[in-house]
């Protein structure tokens, strides 16, 4: 069972090219990131949503048996503090926490590359019992393609604040290749590390 996925409440660009100490560019960054929250608040929203979807997809096509738990009850000053204990289902439930959301600029690049952090929880709700779990790095954070890192589509990276700004469609656009990217590996993941070990050949004589 997949738990809904919340949106994260804000994102964030970051731009390491700024040289330190000089306080009026620290504080120009901060407001371009706050332009660019409410910028991609559409896309921002939709995403909790669209990678619920994708994680289902994901482990159908693994071969679980996985569907959208309805029914959650959540604190409303901290929607992913769930009482597992109170869920609906005694089957493992998946948990994913969205931990940061953004685009990030390196000190060594004058590129804006996506970046898509989260941790995943396959546990069992009756004692909390974790059967999988992983924090995963996607783009500006990856460090090569490994179980828990996934580099950024080469298509998606922009050479100034400005010229992401202004196509905000293909920034988008390259969260929904984020967040498809993220499923497949969570499911592939799970499968990898939850199926039972192949059965030794026997040989008869």
């Amino acid at each position: 069972m997949v738990i809904p996925v919340t949106p994260i409440t804000k994102m964030h660009t970051e731009n390491k090219g700024i040289p330190l100490g000089i306080l009026w560019q620290s504080l120009a960054d901060r407001i371009k990131s706050s332009d660019f929250d409410k910028l991609m608040e559409t896309a921002r929203r939709d995403m909790g949503p669209k990678l619920t979807v994708a994680l289902v997809r994901e482990l159908i096509a693994q071969g679980y048996d996985a569907q959208v738990l309805e029914g959650v009850v959540r604190p409303a000053n901290s929607p992913d503090r769930i009482d597992y204990s109170r869920l609906p289902t005694t089957d493992p439930v998946l948990h994913i926490y969205l931990n940061e959301v953004g685009m990030y600029s390196a000190r060594f690049s004058m590129d804006y590359v996506p970046r898509v952090n989260l941790s995943a929880y396959l546990l069992r709700p009756s004692n909390e019992d974790e059967i999988y779990s992983e924090t995963i790095y996607y783009g500006a954070d990856s460090n090569g393609n490994t179980s828990s890192s996934i580099p950024a589509d080469a298509r998606h990276h922009w050479s100034s604040f400005n010229e992401m700004y202004e196509h905000p469609e293909q920034v988008s656009q390259s969260y929904d290749v984020a967040i498809d990217a993220l499923a497949a590996k969570i499911a592939a993941n799970i499968r990898a590390q939850t199926a039972p070990p192949p059965r030794a050949a026997v040989t008869v004589h």
